[in-house]
């Protein structure tokens, strides 16, 4: 009784303080007394060495793994391992990337050497499923892996940035700003208005919190779960596919320390190209030419506001680019300690991430510790704790980029004394001088995440093949966003303000997780997973703002001084239920079945749709097994997959399908006390349910020539229904809109990836890895009306939905040239204005019958990526091309001179420099500068772009004089990211495509030197 009780404490205390006993074994077979139970079990140790055949070396980080269980090891960084097994008639698999696994029964042996022989990158590859793990061969499923190894050289401090261009199927897109998320896509966008983001799970737990909390070098492997069979093991949330980030552990017995660190320099790799001060002055007296002004050079000071005048005389002039910037500054430094013993494995890490922005003061600090611990109780009880901790400082009110768009080059930003401007020219005071707000403003933006998962995995003893697994997460999250604005000194009254926002989360995750895995006879075996769960999620957040403070010395820290004060606050609950069943079935370890189904409820949608199921089903067939195929010698694998299935798409928030009311405040007559009014805001609507996609994936895997080709082909056909939309009421009703199901949308395309070895000789290697993909989706119905009668259902106009229309695109009159001197003009125009299409043919122009969809936007229609790798003894080089094309976007800021662009030739403005029509200048792309866009039009540019990504050159110092160093391993590499973009796009940059002055923050360029050091 007493050894129970041990035990029990030992689970229930062990994960919270760290404290959990070890077991020194001798070397030989030995008896140990298990403490529950008090009954005996002979443990027989065997070890050995895994050595590659070619090469004749040690291969570190091999998985050795008792067949059947999920007990095993790794080999250390010279190819050594030892296994405790309890049985002669155990079976050791050894599998590492790059090389064909191996089975060996143990029989009588405690010694075991294993040579490893090149094979297919994939071939004996042990992938992330979802609560489990496959070898890659019996993966059903559209299952990508991302090779972490590609990225390894290159100075990445974001998870996300492993994922650009190297994944079929996978659009990732961001602006370049440290700490920024950015966006992810997969296989093609699906809703409406529910949300398109793709589900993430780190270490098996839903993780709420942002993926730039979670440090890149602590990442043992990630996983895209793609089409439905593969992600239907989530249910409700993976409707957008699914991204698995498993974390690093020990892999050897003795202690390893690394070492990893890169530090470097960032500048501005493309902007917006605003006007020089020369073509600024031309563009003046251009404007002037075609208003009919007066418009002579040798006067152009008299055309310009008395602050430019100035400037101009005097000679001085200003790059709004550089004067908002400053030098970028990228730095990273990752410590690690781990190991494993027969009892405790355990991965410990901390880290330090530096960037400085190339824009002024827009800087992130990052520091993120880790602790990764299991230990084996006894033989069938292992209790552990996966634990993340990070701070994110992103701290600093960076310089407003929209009135750098907009600042003359001869204005004026600080004073004598070096106080900024209010304006950077007064005369003209549509833009704010940019960095003013980053002067005046002292700001803390400070972001928590703390992520956990305790549990513990019981191999029931009398029953070879079943588990129990328990998981307890908790994730809390705190942030803060506190500003201060000093008293601007140029002005008399009083320009001080300050605010804070507080906001707290915090989630938790129980699940408990039933798997059992059978061998019945040599031809059939199977594996089956059970789950049952819980989830919560609660939020709330504060605002308070006071304005006109009485005095700044406290800053943010007394907001009752200001003689304005405001304060708002919300908070938020979601409840979830899930239950999941899988079972995989093998026969004659080539046909192959999956069968899942999950069943969830959230409390986001109405009562009577709580509860959804999404089953899905796979086959596959590994046909290079079969007897007809022992001919065809250069065919290492040839697999063939099909799968369908059912995922959802919860994400929305909550409270949306009731009835909620709005708040607004009002005073009756002068003087009168502040009375608060509650309203009727949204309507209700209890049938609110699930968005459902369902997909058909076909698939193909290959693997020739000894693993020289090898790769993927995929098609799919996706269908999502009863799409959450906000539709729109007549105003009649009291309400102007309601979150209900309408609609469907479809995606199909075709998903290729090819690993090839293009030359291998003594000592160099060319392999290459590409990927492609193209997606295509459309709308299928929405509200099947068809109000005109013309027998097809009516589009919805003023969303731009279209039916069999991809669901962004570009609804306008189509653009047919500049009209020239000598041109039959229409009346109301002239020469340099832009010719529109009369598209019905009927002499005029209208709204109704003249504009047509001008392209798709949104998503490419292909994206491709090609990676290089070139290996010569110890030197490695990687050249890595990113590419999107066949997609457009509006430009409106290419208009010159209109309301919707927002430019004014004829203001102290600047203005993007595309160009424009003059009389000497018979430009056919460009209108003039008093071209002022009558009809409305809009402008559209291509987004294509290949661009160089990434290059990494590293250097493995020999293994010689390591050892003389006494270290283990030792590289140093030099990397440069964003090297050139071939493009025509005239923003900052086309694959994160912003179009608006606020989103023109520029690219950055960066070269990194870095180290790798193990101990």
């Amino acid at each position: 009784m007493k050894e129970r009780l041990f035990t029990l404490l030992l689970f229930v205390v062990g994960p919270y303080t760290g404290i959990l006993p070890t077991v020194a074994f001798p070397s030989n077979n030995h008896v140990r007394l298990h403490p529950a139970g008090g009954w005996h079990a002979v443990e027989i140790t065997v070890q050995g060495r895994v050595t590659d055949k070619e090469k004749g070396e040690g291969i570190p980080g091999v998985n050795v793994v008792l067949k059947g269980t999920q007990k095993g090891t790794t080999t250390d960084v010279n190819g050594n391992y030892s296994i405790a097994i309890n049985s002669t008639t155990d079976v050791l698999v050894f599998s590492s990337v790059g090389f064909g696994a191996q089975e060996i029964t143990v029989g009588n042996q405690t010694s075991i050497n294993v040579i490893l022989e090149s094979d297919s990158r994939t071939l004996g590859e042990v992938v992330v499923v979802g609560y489990g793990s496959q070898s890659r061969r019996n993966v059903t499923g559209s299952v990508a892996k991302v090779d972490m190894k590609q990225t390894e050289n290159l100075p990445n401090t974001n998870v996300t940035q492993s994922l650009r261009g190297r994944v079929a199927g996978v659009q990732f897109t961001d602006s370049g700003r440290p700490g920024q998320n950015g966006s992810i896509l997969i296989r093609g966008p699906r809703s409406l208005g529910g949300g398109n983001d793709p589900l993430i799970v780190l270490d098996g737990i839903f993780f709420n919190g942002s993926l730039a909390d979670i440090n890149p070098n602590d990442i043992e492997s990630m996983e895209i779960l793609k089409d439905a069979s593969a992600a239907a093991i989530y249910g409700s949330r993976a409707a957008n596919g699914v991204i698995l980030i498993t974390s690093k552990r020990g892999t050897t017995r003795k202690p390893t320390i690394r070492i990893n660190a890169f530090s470097g320099v960032s500048e501005i790799g493309r902007t917006v190209k605003l006007l020089s001060p020369e073509r600024y002055l031309q563009k003046t007296l251009d404007y002037r030419a075609q208003s009919g002004l007066p418009s002579d050079p040798a006067n152009v000071a008299s055309y310009l506001t008395t602050t430019e005048a100035a400037n101009y005389k005097a000679g001085n002039t200003i790059d709004p680019w550089k004067a908002a910037s400053q030098p970028g500054r990228i730095g990273s430094y990752d410590l690690s300690l781990s190991g494993r013993n027969d009892a405790t494995n355990y991965y410990l890490s901390a880290a330090f991430t530096d960037e400085k922005g190339v824009i002024l003061q827009d800087d992130q600090k990052r520091i993120t510790l880790r602790a990764n611990i299991e230990n084996q109780v006894t033989n069938w009880l292992s209790v552990g704790m996966n634990a993340t901790f990070v701070r994110r400082d992103l701290s600093g009110r960076e310089a407003d980029v929209a009135s750098i768009y907009y600042s003359s080059p001869y204005g004026t930003w600080t004073y004598p004394d070096g106080e900024p401007t209010q304006y950077t020219v007064p005369e003209d005071q549509v833009s704010g001088q940019p960095i003013r707000a980053a002067l005046l403003t002292k700001n803390e933006e400070i972001y928590n995440n703390l992520f956990s998962n305790f549990y513990g995995l019981v191999n029931v003893p009398f029953v070879k093949g079943l588990s129990y697994r328990v998981n307890y997460s908790p994730n809390y999250r705190w942030n803060h966003i506190y500003n201060f604005v000093r008293q601007d000194r140029r002005l008399p009254n009083n320009t001080t303000s300050a605010n804070k926002y507080n906001q707290e989360s915090f989630d938790w995750v129980l699940e408990n997780i039933v798997t059992y895995n059978k061998q019945i006879n040599p031809n059939h075996g199977f594996d089956l997973t059970l789950l049952y769960g819980r989830n919560h999620q609660q939020s709330e957040s504060t605002t308070a703002n006071a304005n006109q403070l009485s005095s700044d010395a406290l800053g943010w820290n007394s907001l009752t001084l200001g003689s304005t004060q405001t304060t708002t606050s919300t908070a938020s609950k979601i409840d979830g239920i899930s239950s999941m069943a899988r079972l995989n079935y093998r026969f004659k370890d080539r046909y192959l079945l999956t069968l899942t189904a999950r069943r969830d409820a959230s409390s986001v949608f109405a009562a009577n749709n709580k509860y959804a199921t999404f089953p899905s089903a796979a086959l596959a067939w590994i046909a290079s097994e079969e007897s007809f195929m022992r001919k065809a010698s250069f065919v290492d694998l040839l697999k063939f997959r099909l799968s369908y299935g059912a995922v959802g798409n919860q994400a929305i928030q909550p409270y949306q399908s009731l009835s909620l009311s709005g708040i607004t405040q009002y005073v009756f007559g002068d003087s009168g006390p502040t009375s608060v009014g509650i309203f009727p805001a949204t309507m209700a609507n209890s049938d609110l349910k699930w968005e459902t996609t369902y997909t058909t994936n076909a698939a193909v895997d290959f693997s020739l020539f000894k693993g020289r080709l090898g790769g993927t082909v995929e098609v799919y056909n996706s269908d999502t229904k009863n799409l959450i939309v906000q539709r729109s009421l007549p105003t009649l009703t009291g309400y102007t809109s309601v979150l209900t199901n309408l609609g469907a949308t479809n995606n199909k395309g075709i998903e290729l990836t090819l690993n090839t070895v293009n030359l291998r000789k003594k000592n160099f290697e060319w392999s290459s890895n590409i990927v492609l993909s193209a997606n295509k989706n459309k709308i299928v119905h929405l509200y099947r009306s068809d109000t005109n009668g013309d027998g097809k259902e009516d589009d919805d106009l003023a969303n731009r939905w279209f039916i069999g229309q991809p669901i962004t695109v570009y609804y306008d009159y189509v653009f047919d040239g500049i009209y020239q001197q000598g041109d039959q003009i229409p009346s109301g125009s002239q020469a340099g204005f832009v010719r529109l299409k009369d598209l019905n043919g009927d002499g005029k122009l209208d709204a109704n019958n003249d504009r047509t969809i001008i392209g798709q936007g949104g998503q490419p229609k292909v994206r491709w990526g090609v990676t290089n790798n070139f290996s010569y003894g110890n030197l490695s080089l990687s050249v890595f091309v990113n590419a999107m094309q066949g997609w457009i976007s509006d430009f409106i800021l290419l208009d010159p001179n209109s309301t919707r662009s927002e430019n004014s030739p004829g203001r102290a403005l600047n203005q993007i420099d595309a160009g424009w029509w003059t009389a000497d200048n018979k430009s056919n792309t460009r209108p003039s500068l008093v071209y002022t866009n009558p009809q409305g039009h809009n402008y559209y540019v291509s987004r294509n772009f290949v661009r160089i990504q990434d290059v990494s050159l590293a250097y493995n110092f020999p293994s010689k004089l390591v050892s003389k160093l006494h270290v283990t391993n030792l590289r140093v590499f030099l990397s440069a990211k964003n090297l050139h973009t071939f493009t025509d796009w005239p923003g900052t940059d086309p694959e994160s495509g912003g179009t608006s002055k606020s989103s023109f923050y520029p690219m950055p360029r960066s070269y990194t030197l870095g180290l790798n050091l193990g101990f």
